[in-house]
């Protein structure tokens, strides 16, 4: 996958770099940037299965770009690969997502971040708070890895694309038990907003339930909206706890996927927080390493 980026260096307060790579390699995917011609230009791979298509690409540019920046849980083993032969630096994955964040949304928006709660939904989901310093505050170990582990555990289904799509197509209130599911209707204790709140998820899928009546487009849905719940849950309440109003959500796992930022826009809405999402922000710890 390739992505370009139109930059105007008089939109971004720091230099150009123009003679470095960012490379940022994470558990599924592995993003690389660069600037040409005053363009952004970044590209995605499986880090398990494009290695030698990610190293084509290095040694294609390593002529005129002069230094790498590798940052990411599993970038070291070529890092010490390439720091033998080029320049190369390793950077800390959440202050090169944070840089990232801050570049493309002085892009976008065409003035710097606020102080805002980073959140980061890859295979895993962390957590940065982004005051006068970056600070790690935690995160969850729910987001794409288990979304993928789960529908190949249960369906066969490996690529991503696949699952999101048949999540489309899908009804979370076929498997999942809302609040006006318990509550009789004229039980005037709830308001009609708490009514439609998750009670439980995949709540209806009890000793009762028929499992020759589920459809995986439902419960692919549902699981969808379970990780975004239990994401913007704690996130709100981090937010909460460090004076945040602003949450920036970021990553893999946001790419093309409307019923995520439904639910963690829905979340924020209710607790009174402003939800950030920036386009292309997987490439952000890339194009972060780039500018560190």
């Amino acid at each position: 996958m390739r992505k370009m980026f139109n930059i105007n260096a008089t939109d971004l307060k720091v230099k150009i770099p123009s003679e470095i790579i960012g490379v940022d390699m994470g558990q599924s995917l592995s993003k690389i940037a660069f600037i040409q011609d005053n363009v952004l230009i970044c590209s995605s791979y499986s880090t398990q299965n494009d290695l030698s298509l990610i190293e084509e690409n290095l040694e294609s540019k390593i002529n005129h770009y002069k230094s790498m920046n590798f940052t990411g849980g599993k970038c070291f083993k070529l890092f010490q690969s390439y720091s033998t032969k080029y320049k190369a630096e390793i950077l800390n994955e959440f202050d090169a997502n944070v840089k990232g964040v801050e570049i493309l949304y002085q892009l976008e928006k065409k003035k710097e971040l606020p102080p805002s709660l980073i959140v980061t939904i890859g295979t895993g989901t962390s957590m940065v708070s982004k005051k006068n310093s970056i600070d790690h505050l935690g995160g969850t170990a729910i987001g794409g890895g288990f979304f993928m582990g789960l529908i190949k555990a249960l369906f066969n289904i490996s690529d991503y694309n696949e699952g999101l799509n048949l999540g489309k197509k899908g009804n979370r209130y076929n498997v999942d038990l809302k609040v006006s599911d318990i509550y009789d209707l004229n039980d005037n204790r709830i308001n009609a907003i708490f009514r439609e709140f998750t009670a439980a998820s995949l709540g209806k899928i009890d000793i009762n339930y028929d499992n020759k009546n589920m459809k995986k487009e439902d419960f692919i849905n549902s699981l969808i909206c379970m990780i975004g719940e239990n994401i913007g849950t704690i996130a709100n309440l981090m937010a909460d706890t460090n004076n945040l109003t602003n949450i920036v959500f970021c990553g893999g796992f946001l790419k093309e996927n409307k019923i995520l930022r439904k639910i963690l826009s829905l979340l924020c809405v209710v607790n009174k927080k402003k939800a950030i999402f920036l386009k292309n922000s997987e490439f952000s710890a890339a194009t972060g390493a780039l500018f560190l």
